[in-house]
């Protein structure tokens, strides 16, 4: 007769929880905390209409000493009304690198110049103005801007990672496709826009506010004095005036009553079914 007490194996028990991985946080840049604003490593994108104040708001985020001067050792600007904005001087005098034309073979060398840099420290890419003019539209290849975007933060060397920092200036928010609006980690909306421009803002950015109605309601409380601007931190779900002022936020919701005569649109779709 045969002993079969001894030929069942105990199976042993496999740990299947999911660990969080360790990393290098200097390596990765985690820790950049410079709340309400974004980390140094970052895509703003910012809109507003001629004289609505975007070179003054580049001026001050990346000159300035208050917010992001310090954070780049290459400042990079494309743009093509550099030189005949005042505005500007100083970011022409101060920049490494200024063009006033953009094409994919320079957005090749800029690329190639940041990932043969064995050193350390950020960099900085400033499109101002140009982005209506590539072609990233119904053409099945992806321009070499939003090529960038959808990767800039793994862009680095031995020693570092996500090095560079992107800033895209617009007159037109429909300029900004998905691959831009999806990497975003904040916008500036500067001025005053057509109402179906925001309409068509409200339908992209619902998620600050909630709903068309909520975002409609931002933009409006934003609006108090002639320069004001709407930041919205997509890192920290929040919508402020003038980065000083909280109007909405994730953890709290809307500060202030949403106004009696803002009306949300009906759901066509809904209507439908």
């Amino acid at each position: 007769m045969e002993n079969t007490k001894n030929d069942k194996k105990t199976k042993k028990e496999v740990d299947l929880e999911i660990y969080p991985v360790k990393v290098d946080k200097k390596r990765l840049n985690e820790g950049d905390n410079k709340y309400p604003l974004s980390n140094s490593t970052h895509l703003h994108l910012i809109v507003g209409r001629v004289k609505a104040g975007k070179s003054t708001l580049l001026n001050s985020l990346y000159m300035s000493k208050r917010f992001f001067a310090k954070d780049f050792k290459v400042k990079i600007l494309i743009s093509t009304t550099a030189h005949n904005d005042a505005v500007n001087k100083y970011m022409i005098e101060e920049f490494d690198f200024v063009f006033d034309s953009y094409s994919d073979e320079l957005m090749d060398e800029i690329l190639h110049m940041i990932e043969a840099d064995e050193e350390s420290g950020k960099y900085l890419i400033i499109f101002d103005d140009i982005i209506g003019s590539i072609n990233f539209k119904r053409t099945g290849k992806v321009d070499k801007v939003s090529e960038l975007v959808s990767h800039y933060r793994h862009i680095g060397n031995k020693t570092q990672e996500g090095r560079i920092a992107i800033a895209i200036a617009s007159q037109y928010f429909k300029y900004f496709n998905g691959i831009l609006r999806t990497n975003s980690s904040g916008y500036y909306i500067l001025g005053e826009f057509p109402e179906t421009e925001v309409k068509k803002m409200a339908e992209d950015l619902s998620y600050f506010g909630g709903s068309k109605k909520k975002f409609m309601e931002i933009f409006r409380q934003s609006r108090k004095n002639p320069h004001d601007f709407l930041y919205l931190s997509v890192e920290h779900l929040e919508a402020r005036r003038n980065h000083t002022e909280l109007l909405w936020s994730k953890e709290k919701g809307m500060i202030s009553d949403i106004s009696d005569d803002i009306t949300e649109e009906p759901d066509l779709e809904s209507l439908e079914n």
